[in-house]
């Protein structure tokens, strides 16, 4: 096996480096646990992006879905359906709302599907789309014009009709609202942004205004589902119902599943020919996003996730760092806001053997698999927080 400093070598010569200097070259996983070529282990409190997701890294009943389904089909074109795509999608609309899924590979393409069918359906004249300020819905061109400026400097112009406004200001909204606004894109929590978090007024009020105004309501939940937040959806923390919900990340169990699920009222307004994705829904991929699903059911990671994410803040929140001024959150997905540079801790943690990332310029973000054991889990902190005070 290669060395890291080889992998490192031939990852600067061969990839193009969008992602900056390669920090590490990681060869195996399990659990909370992640190993680099060289075989430091590191504690893993961040979950790949949240593409590890809730189940972990290697988790048992995710490898045999797959290893059982890539050797029975594992790819089929889209005039076709399949046995897991169906399982994985019913169990997503029996823990949300009634709907249909149309499939894809990322939360961009998610998204990119999401806006086409919000314009669809608010019909012709109606194109303008509000977002809010600090969100972040992807790079991909369209979900690229929800996304703050700050993304999409070199690539203008974009998409015509994104709209920008703050968070958890309802007049805001109802002020940026014309005869040509067709919906609102809103992450039920801001990971990428800070982990800012709507409050429950907010959107409910939010949801009033989008039926008032006949507007179509995505929540952008790529990061927060399933189960993270401690609700198997997080809209769910504020008693709405989207009208469109975008999925990612964790839903695949660890392979590239996208999810774009449309309430019942607006499922067929994607009809034939409307949209499409050639490897959306694959085989493969949704036996280990239904298996996710069930792994979530079965050990009841739904609360468990509400479970650890409440003693994670409240260990937090006793240590009484000086650096810290705000922890906030749901579930396992949590930030803490510092006086100093969120990456310096990010840098130091990894030489630590801690995986955690940043949200900004000045939050620590934490979003751990769901499986982690409470004694890695509070390791974990205990060696994040002697950061914290350092």
């Amino acid at each position: 096996m290669a060395t890291q400093a080889e992998i490192l070598e031939a990852t600067s010569q061969y990839l193009i480096p969008n992602y900056g200097p390669r920090l590490l070259a990681v060869v195996r996983g399990q659990g909370a646990r992640i190993w680099n070529a060289d075989g430091k282990e590191f504690i893993d409190l961040f979950a790949g992006f949240g593409g590890a997701g809730v189940v972990g890294h290697c988790h048992p009943s995710i490898v045999e879905a797959i290893r059982r389904q890539a050797g029975l089909l594992h790819c089929h074109g889209n005039f076709f359906t399949n046995e897991p795509q169906v399982d994985l999608a019913r169990r997503i609309v029996e823990h949300s709302f009634d709907g249909k899924v149309f499939y894809c590979h990322s939360g961009a393409e998610a998204n990119e599907a999401g806006l086409k069918l919000v314009r669809l359906a608010a019909g012709e004249g109606r194109y303008k789309i509000i977002s809010f300020d600090s969100c972040f819905h992807g790079r991909t061109m369209g979900a690229l014009s929800l996304t703050p400026e700050k993304f999409q400097a070199g690539f203008e112009p974009m998409l015509p009709g994104g709209v920008k406004v703050p968070l958890n200001d309802i007049d805001a909204v109802a002020a940026a609202i014309d005869d040509e606004t067709a919906g609102v894109f809103i992450e039920p929590i801001q990971a990428e942004g800070g982990v800012n978090m709507p409050t429950a007024e907010f959107m409910q009020a939010l949801r009033a205004l989008c039926d008032e105004k006949g507007l179509l309501l995505v929540c952008d939940e790529v990061w927060t589902a399933p189960a993270r937040t401690g609700k198997w959806f997080a809209y769910q923390h504020y008693g709405i119902e989207p009208d469109v919900m975008t999925l990612a990340k964790a839903i695949g169990g660890g392979l590239p599943v996208g999810v774009c699920l449309a309430a019942a009222k607006w499922a067929d307004v994607l009809g034939p020919g409307k949209h499409g994705c050639t490897m959306g829904g694959m085989p493969m991929c949704a036996a280990a996003g239904a298996a996710c699903m069930k792994l979530i059911e079965d050990e009841g990671l739904v609360a468990r996730a509400a479970e650890l994410g409440g003693r994670a803040v409240e260990t937090i929140r006793q240590a009484d760092i000086p650096c810290v001024k705000e922890v906030r959150g749901a579930g396992l997905l949590l930030g803490i806001q510092i006086d100093r540079p969120a990456a310096e801790v990010f840098k130091a943690a990894l030489e630590a053997g801690i995986f955690i990332c940043y949200a900004g310029a000045d939050v620590i973000r934490l979003a751990p698999p769901l499986v982690i054991d409470d004694a890695l889990l509070d390791e974990g902190l205990t060696k994040v927080i002697a950061l914290l005070k350092a």
